[in-house]
This record gives structure tokens, C-alpha cells and sequence, in this order.
């Protein structure tokens, strides 16, 4: 598999990794080929002129999931509208937040309600003519969204195509051009043979945008999608789901890195880098303790200097 497809997705707070100009000088430093920010909705940190001066990567974004009412829609749609402006040409989205035990308790109407929703709040976003690639969402059993297994992810996937015919005017193989899957292998249920990784690939084969992972270190599982892509002759995006410190992403992507390419040069590369960020980072430590400590030793000579 090409190595130029492998990229990051940054989903950490700010205090962990930085603005989206720190993160996307991470993704330069490791020759990432792709990078993913979080959209925010206040619009700041959105000048993609800026994000380009200093990235000539490839540049997505993962926007906030609409709510249920619909409250947040316009506000999204409009930011959207501008990234396409500036010719990004991929976003993905949380399949939904809506409760699932919501859902299975609300009568049939509501459900309907709640269902027309997801769909229209997705197929408005791919109307502006900008992929969107809806992320399944990671099943846990207390506190489930929508969206979390293959059939509810079919559903969203079909008939936001739909509307997109029905409401917008798109051609059928345009709408499936422009909505797909942004498929987290790492939220996949371990626990069902029919929730299994080698049929959500199967099912999904030709609808798959992107493929996140969050756990570089499960050797298994991605060996078994590598194998997956391969047989199936498929060259997805792979990109690093990380909520972790800047400091801390190198490890991860070079696992991922090396999985899919035994170059040693890069392990011996990569690694030396971290070593100097970590040593750069425990001198930075001694540096302001031994400023600490100079200071206290300042200040209680002039005390005993006063009492003289």
C-alpha cells in the first residue's frame, strides 16, 4: 500500500495539541500525506490560506454532528459552504448524537422524525458539492448513539443519498460520489461475528472515504484490513486518531507506519526524533526548577540581608 495515503487526525483539546497551525506543522514533521482538524463552529482558526501556507497536505475536517432538531444545521452548512469555497473537498461527521435508548423508546412517528433529520442534516451538507463521509459511531452499552452498527449505517448512508436525488437535484451516482463512510475500526463491536471488521469492508467496499484507527499497537486488526484492501484491490486513506500530546502522536504513527511498510530507515528516523523532543523537553524542566530554586535562594538572602 502507497504510503501516501496514510495521514493524522487530530481530535485532542487545544491544551494537548495546540491550534491547527501547531498540529498541522506535527503532520509536516512527519511527512503525513493527509490531515484532519476539528471544525470549529465559531469560526476561528478557519482561513485555510493561512492552514496552506503552512501544510500543502491534504486538508480535511471533521465538523460537528447536528443535533437532532436540526438547531445547529445552519450554522454548520454555512461553514461548510466556505470550506468548499476554498476547495476542501472532504468533511467527515459523526453519524448522529442522538441516544440510541431515545430512539428504540420513542414511538414510531418520532422515530421517523429523528431518522429524517440525520439524513436531511447530511445530504445539506453534501448539496454544497463536498463529500461528506459519515464517522460510525463506538457502541457502548450505557451510553449508545445512533449510528454504531452496519444496518444503522446503511440506512444513514442510503437515504441521505436519496435525498440528496430527491431534494437537491443530484444525479443517483453523484449522490453516492458524495456520501460515504468515514469507518473507525476501533469503534467496531468485538462482541458480534455479524458487527465483524471484515463485514462492515464488505458491505462498505465501495463507500469508504477514509478508515481512522485509534490503537496503532493492534497489529492484528490492521494487518486483517490491510489483507482486506489488498484483496480486494483498494487504496483507502488510513489516517491516526489521536486525542493524545503532540508529543506524543510520533509513536503512534510510526507504528502505523510501519505496519503497513517495514522501512527501517523511518523507524530509526522517527525514533530518534521522539528522543530529542523528550530530552529537549526534561532539559526545558531543569531549567525552570534550577530558575525556581535560584529565586527562593535570591529571596531569602535579601530577608537575611533586611534582618541585618
Amino acid at each position: 500500500m502507497s504510503l501516501n495515503n496514510i495521514g493524522i487526525s487530530y481530535s485532542g483539546s487545544y491544551l494537548l495539541q495546540g491550534n491547527q497551525i501547531e498540529r498541522l506543522k506535527k503532520s509536516l514533521e512527519l511527512n503525513a500525506s493527509t490531515t484532519e482538524l476539528l471544525l470549529r463552529t465559531d469560526k476561528k482558526e478557519c482561513d485555510i490560506d493561512s492552514l496552506r501556507k503552512v501544510y500543502n497536505g491534504n486538508i480535511l475536517f471533521h465538523v460537528p454532528a447536528i443535533n437532532p432538531d436540526l438547531a445547529n444545521l445552519k450554522i454548520v452548512n454555512e461553514i461548510v459552504r466556505n470550506l468548499k469555497e476554498n476547495k476542501i473537498e472532504l468533511i467527515t461527521i459523526n453519524a448522529s448524537n442522538l441516544s440510541l435508548d431515545l430512539f428504540e423508546w420513542s414511538t414510531l412517528d418520532e422515530q421517523k422524525k429523528y431518522f429524517l433529520n440525520i439524513v436531511t442534516a447530511i445530504s445539506t451538507l453534501a448539496s454544497n458539492k463536498i463529500e461528506v463521509a459519515v464517522d460510525n459511531i463506538k457502541y457502548e452499552e450505557n451510553n449508545t448513539l445512533f449510528g454504531s452498527n452496519i444496518a444503522q449505517m446503511t440506512d444513514i448512508i442510503v437515504y441521505s443519498r436519496k435525498m440528496l436525488v430527491r431534494d437537491f437535484g443530484f444525479r443517483e451516482e453523484e449522490a453516492e460520489k458524495y456520501i460515504g463512510l468515514s469507518l473507525n475500526i476501533d469503534n467496531i463491536r468485538t462482541d458480534s461475528s455479524k458487527e465483524s471488521l471484515e463485514n462492515w469492508m464488505e458491505v462498505f467496499s465501495n463507500s469508504i472515504k477514509c478508515i481512522k484507527i485509534s490503537n496503532s499497537n493492534d497489529a492484528d486488526k490492521i494487518n486483517k484490513m490491510l489483507d482486506i484492501m489488498e484483496k480486494d484491490n483498494k487504496d483507502y486513506t488510513i489516517l491516526l486518531s489521536t486525542n493524545s500530546d503532540l508529543d506524543e502522536i510520533n509513536s503512534g504513527y510510526i507504528n502505523l507506519i510501519n505496519l503497513i511498510d517495514k522501512d527501517s530507515s523511518i523507524e530509526i528516523e522517527e525514533k530518534n526524533t521522539i528522543t530529542d523532543i523528550k530530552s529537549d523537553k526534561k532539559m526545558t524542566n531543569y531549567i525552570i526548577l534550577g530558575m525556581i530554586i535560584a529565586t527562593i535562594v535570591i529571596i531569602c538572602m535579601m530577608f537575611v540581608l533586611k534582618l541585618r
